[in-house]
C-alpha cells in the first residue's frame, strides 16, 4: 500500500507539473508568452494571451503579485468548495453570468473535482500561503472571494488578508435549516456570522413559517460518495507540504472500515433505536433532556469554548446525577457522520453505570432528532445548529459555546460555564412570535435553496450565490462597462 500511495503522489506530481499548456513564473516577467507568440507587458498577461489558450492554467507556489491578466469584468476568486463538483459548476455559473472566476486548488481532493480552465495550485504551508496570498489579493484585483468553511486554516488567513485590504468574502456553509437550504454570508458563518447573537429588526414582517420549509434533495447518499472520493484523493495524491492545510485528518486506509461500521450500526441499531424512541414518546413526553452530540473535526467547535464532545459527555452526566429530579431522563443522540466513528456510547454507558444512573440514560444512532427535539423538556448543545430545532419547537434550550442564535431572549447562553442544576429545573422558553420571527429572519438573511451535493439542489445553490454576489454588483459594474446579468 506504501508503494501504492508513493506511485499515485508521483504520478499526481507529474501530472500537475507538467500541463499542457503551462504559464511559467517567468513569462510573466516580459518574455514570449509560450504557445502565444506574444510579448508579455510586465507583470500581469495581457487578457489576448489568456484567451489564445483554451486551458489557461498556473502552476506557481511563488507567483508574481499580479500574475493573472487584466480583467475587464468583476473578478471572483474561489477556494476551497463543499466535496464534490458544486464549486465547478458555481466558476462555470460565474463565467457565463458576467463574472471573471478563477479557482485556486490547494491538494489533491481539490484537484479531483477542478476543471483546468482558470485555475491555480497552491502547494505549501500556512505561512507561505499567507505570504503568497498577499501580494497575490493585492495584485490580482480581486473584487470578491468565495469560500466555503471559514474557520478552515486558509480561509482564515484569507479572511483575515481579504479584511485587511477591502476585499468582500462569500461565505458558504452547510444550511442552518435544513433540509433544502444552504448557508451563504457575508464574512463568516455560524459564530463568525454578522447575525450572529441578534434579533430580527422589530418592524420588520416576514413570511409565515409554514412558507419556509425545503425540499429534501436526498443528498445525504451523495455527499458521502464524494467525500469518500475527495478525501481519499486528498490523502493519496497530496504532497507533505499540502497536508500542511489540510483542515481535517482523513486516514485512508482506515477511513472505509469507520463508514462501513457507520452503515452497520444504521441498521444494526435502528429496531432498538425506534423501541427507545416509541418509550420516550409515550411515557417520558416532556421529561427527558437531549444532548445532541456534534462531529468532533466540525467548524463548528473552533468556537465550542474548549468543550468537547467527551467533556459534554463528562459534565452533563455528573451534574445530571447530582441535581436532575429522579423521573428526569437523559438522551445522547450520535450525530449521523460521526455514527462509525464514534466512541462515545461505551464512555456514556461506563460513566452512566459508574454514577448509578444507567437506567435515566439512553444513547440513540439513529431516528428523527426533530421528533425528539419536539417532546423533550429541553435540549443541551455546544453550538450545534440543532439548536435551531429546539428554537422551533418551543423547548429550553442551553447553549455552552458561541452559536450563531446565541441570545439571552432566545437560549441559556453559558457562555462557557453551564449551570445544569438551574436548567433542569429553571430552563426559559422564548415567546413563540419571537422564536418564529426569528426562525424567518434567519432564513432570509442567511440561506438559500438548493444543496451542495444533490445533482437538483446544485443549479439552486449556484444560482443563491449568484445572487449574493450581484447584490449590489450595479455600481461595480459600472467600472467595466458590463450589464448585469439574469441566469
Amino acid at each position: 500500500m506504501r508503494t501504492l500511495r508513493a506511485r499515485l503522489r508521483l504520478f499526481s506530481r507529474f501530472a500537475v507539473e507538467f500541463p499542457v499548456p503551462t504559464l511559467k513564473a517567468e513569462e510573466h516577467s516580459g518574455g514570449d508568452v509560450e504557445g502565444t507568440g506574444q510579448e508579455s507587458t510586465g507583470s500581469s498577461l495581457p487578457s489576448e494571451a489568456v484567451h489564445s489558450l483554451k486551458r489557461p492554467y498556473l502552476r506557481l507556489v511563488r507567483m508574481p503579485p499580479a500574475a493573472l491578466p487584466a480583467k475587464t469584468r468583476p473578478r471572483v476568486v474561489l477556494l476551497q468548495g463543499p466535496v464534490g463538483p458544486f464549486f465547478t459548476r458555481l466558476q462555470e455559473t460565474l463565467e457565463n453570468c458576467g463574472f471573471d472566476a478563477w479557482r485556486i486548488t490547494f491538494n489533491g481532493g481539490d484537484r479531483l473535482f477542478a476543471r483546468d480552465f482558470k485555475k491555480i495550485d497552491f502547494a505549501g504551508t500556512a505561512k507561505e500561503w499567507e505570504s503568497w496570498f498577499r501580494p497575490f489579493l493585492a495584485g490580482a484585483d480581486v473584487d470578491r472571494i468565495v469560500l466555503f468553511g471559514c474557520a478552515r486554516p486558509a480561509h482564515i488567513v484569507a479572511g483575515q488578508l481579504a479584511a485587511e485590504m477591502g476585499v468582500r468574502v462569500l461565505s458558504l456553509e452547510e444550511g442552518y435549516i435544513r433540509p433544502g437550504f444552504v448557508t451563504i454570508e457575508e464574512g463568516g458563518n455560524n459564530a463568525a456570522s454578522p447575525v450572529a447573537g441578534k434579533l430580527p429588526p422589530s418592524g420588520e414582517t416576514f413570511p409565515a413559517e409554514s412558507q419556509l420549509a425545503g425540499r429534501d434533495f436526498n443528498s445525504f447518499a451523495s455527499m458521502c460518495l464524494y467525500g469518500a472520493a475527495y478525501y481519499g484523493a486528498r490523502s493519496l495524491l497530496s504532497s507533505a507540504r499540502e497536508r500542511a492545510l489540510f483542515h481535517r485528518r482523513f486516514d485512508a486506509l482506515r477511513e472505509p472500515f469507520l463508514w462501513g461500521r457507520n452503515y452497520w450500526r444504521r441498521v444494526a441499531h435502528r429496531t432498538s433505536d425506534f423501541s427507545i424512541i416509541e418509550r420516550l414518546l409515550e411515557h417520558c413526553d416532556r421529561k427527558y433532556f437531549l444532548v445532541p452530540l456534534q462531529v468532533a473535526a466540525d467548524s463548528q467547535m473552533s468556537w465550542a469554548r474548549g468543550w468537547t464532545n467527551t467533556r459534554l459527555i463528562a459534565e452533563t452526566l455528573n451534574a445530571f446525577a447530582r441535581t436532575a429530579k429522579g423521573e428526569q431522563r437523559l438522551v445522547f443522540k450520535i450525530h449521523p457522520l460521526e455514527r462509525g466513528h464514534d466512541i462515545h456510547r461505551r464512555l456514556i454507558r461506563r460513566t452512566a453505570l459508574v454514577l448509578g444512573i444507567a437506567e435515566r440514560v439512553d444513547v440513540i444512532e439513529t431516528g428523527s432528532l426533530g421528533l425528539l427535539t419536539r417532546h423533550a423538556a429541553g435540549m443541551i448543545t455546544i453550538n450545534s445548529t440543532s439548536g435551531l430545532s429546539a428554537i422551533h419547537h418551543g423547548v429550553p434550550l442551553l447553549v455552552i459555546g458561541d452559536a450563531i442564535y446565541a441570545n439571552p431572549a432566545l437560549a441559556t447562553c453559558a457562555r462557557g460555564k453551564p449551570d445544569f442544576e438551574f436548567f433542569w429545573h429553571n430552563g426559559p422558553v422564548a415567546e413563540k412570535a419571537l422564536r418564529h420571527r426569528y426562525l424567518a429572519w434567519l432564513r432570509k438573511m442567511c440561506l438559500r435553496p438548493g444543496d451542495f451535493y444533490a445533482r437538483a439542489g446544485i443549479p439552486l445553490a449556484c444560482q443563491g450565490v449568484l445572487e449574493k454576489l450581484q447584490d449590489g454588483q450595479d455600481q461595480a459594474n459600472s467600472r467595466y462597462d458590463a450589464p448585469r446579468f439574469a441566469c
